[in-house]
């Protein structure tokens, strides 16, 4: 079934996020990776360490997504956080990527990623971010 998971970004302080919200629900930090274990640092140590993406997970519920900006992203209110939407099937995500990006922008251009699954993010016309993924089998 497909779902909606927030998911917030931080310029460099996601892990501080990460334990401040793990207490507050009650959960458990989960997927917890840098910029460098997933082989996109630049060249760049900074940004190495800070986190791609992080999960927290409550009671085998996936509750929040988080990540860091790139060093040089600045975060600005409203591109803080974004919508990430998790597909049941591979031709839903096309149809629904489609549908966003016309007239929208395109961050990520819908492709494979190295986690296994389908991917693309977009702002839509109306200035919502979007993070669609469909992970394979």
């Amino acid at each position: 079934m497909p779902n909606t998971i927030p998911y917030l970004q931080f310029n460099g302080n996601t892990r501080e996020a990460l334990d401040f919200y793990a207490k507050a629900f009650g959960a458990t930090p989960k997927m917890v990776q840098t910029y460098s274990e997933m082989g996109d640092s630049r060249g760049d140590q900074a940004l190495a360490k800070r986190i791609v993406h992080a999960r927290l997970e409550k009671d085998n519920i996936e509750l929040l997504y988080f990540s860091d900006s790139y060093v040089d992203e600045p975060l600005v209110i409203g591109n803080t956080h974004s919508i990430a939407f998790m597909f049941d099937d591979e031709a839903a995500l096309k149809t629904t990527y489609d549908i966003l990006k016309n007239g929208g922008q395109v961050s990520i251009e819908l492709q494979e990623m190295p986690w296994g699954g389908v991917y693309a993010k977009v702002t839509d016309k109306l200035g919502i971010e979007w993070q669609l993924n469909w992970q394979k089998s």
